[in-house]
């Protein structure tokens, strides 16, 4: 009886892992659903990579193809190939332009009130019922229009209308009790 057992045991083994080995990842079209080897540990340069995909063999990086306007994705669905790390070239990063801070960030007023509270914030304050308010600054550090004291269990948070130095202004308008600045 143990022996018929045993032998069931190892038959189940063997299609679960056959077919985990076998179905390509889900968003992978070109994966093709190949048994993988399991003393394969890593793609050769050339081949097809992806994040869902084995790792490229040491010394080999999976890029996406040349020219392609969605490099995340063409990565995602498996349509990035293994080459060659000292081959391949650093693509320049492109930052979008943000407008110059008019002072320095760390002396811009919403970061000076933030840094105080994270300089002042104990663990006990977090068990507690009180209400918190932490600034709600952007980032060259001056406050946004919107600022909300911390909500508290289901019940959300106050919320009232600043202008970029913190002062209070009139909202734009109120809808069921959620303030628009």
């Amino acid at each position: 009886m143990l022996l018929y057992v045993n032998i069931l045991i190892l038959l189940v083994r063997d299609v679960a892992l056959s077919s985990i080995l076998t179905t390509p990842s889900r968003g992978c079209p070109t994966c093709t659903g190949k048994p993988v080897g399991l003393n394969v540990a890593s793609l050769a340069p050339g081949e097809p990579c992806g994040v869902y995909t084995l790792n490229c063999a040491p010394g080999l990086r999976c890029e996406p193809p040349q020219d392609e306007p969605r490099p995340l994705r063409a990565l995602l669905e498996g349509r990035g190939v293994c080459s060659n790390v000292s081959s391949t070239t650093p693509t320049p990063q492109v930052y979008p332009a943000e407008p110059a801070p008019t002072e320095e960030p760390n002396e811009a007023p919403c970061r000076k009130l933030l840094m105080k509270v994270i300089q002042g914030l104990d663990a006990h304050l977090f068990k507690s019922h009180h209400d918190i308010y932490i600034p709600n600054c952007d980032k060259s550090g001056f406050y946004k229009r919107k600022q909300c004291w911390s909500s508290l269990g289901k019940q959300r948070g106050k919320c009232w209308c600043v202008d970029e130095n913190g002062l209070p202004v009139p909202p734009k308008t109120k809808q069921q009790g959620n303030v628009i600045c």
